[in-house]
């Protein structure tokens, strides 16, 4: 898969997580956070992400018992992945290569599962949107395809 070709699931993880797909380089190379660490956003971070999503969906009063249920999908899977993260930070040091590299594919393993909760749970409220709220999710979605670092970024 390209990064060019990111199916839906990915373009969920980048709007509901900012900043996951890219590696952290923020640190310096000298920083104790390895490279192949995902960026782990900031409860502040998060937030903003949520309330900015809110808005450029437009949800309506009727849609928030649907929207609730999304944006606390993204809150649980923001709490577990900041967990894992700071797990696998723990153990890096005493982990040999081939540790590493599991414990980095059980961090994408689990992230996937979780999408695939976000996912469900987006479906439920996409399904509850009238059709202009969809046609701008589409379009919303489509750009974070199309521009993985922008979507990062926001």
């Amino acid at each position: 898969m390209t990064v060019r070709r990111l199916p839906l699931i990915a373009a969920l993880a980048l709007l509901a997580t900012p900043a996951l797909a890219a590696p952290d380089t923020s640190a310096p190379a000298s920083s104790a956070v390895p490279v192949h660490t995902p960026h782990d956003p900031t409860p502040d971070q998060l937030a903003a992400h949520i309330a900015t999503l809110h808005q450029q969906l437009g949800i309506t009063p009727a849609q928030e018992g649907a929207w609730n249920i999304f944006a606390q999908v993204m809150r649980d899977n923001a709490a577990h992945f900041h967990d894992s993260i700071e797990q696998r930070r723990a153990r890096l040091p005493t982990l040999s290569a081939p540790d590493n590299m599991q414990s980095y594919a059980d961090l994408v393993t689990q992230r996937a599962q979780d999408l695939q909760a976000l996912n469900m749970a987006f479906r439920t409220l996409y399904n509850g949107l009238d059709d202009a709220q969809k046609k701008a999710a589409d379009t919303l979605f489509r750009q974070s395809e199309n521009h993985p670092q922008q979507a990062a970024a926001h």
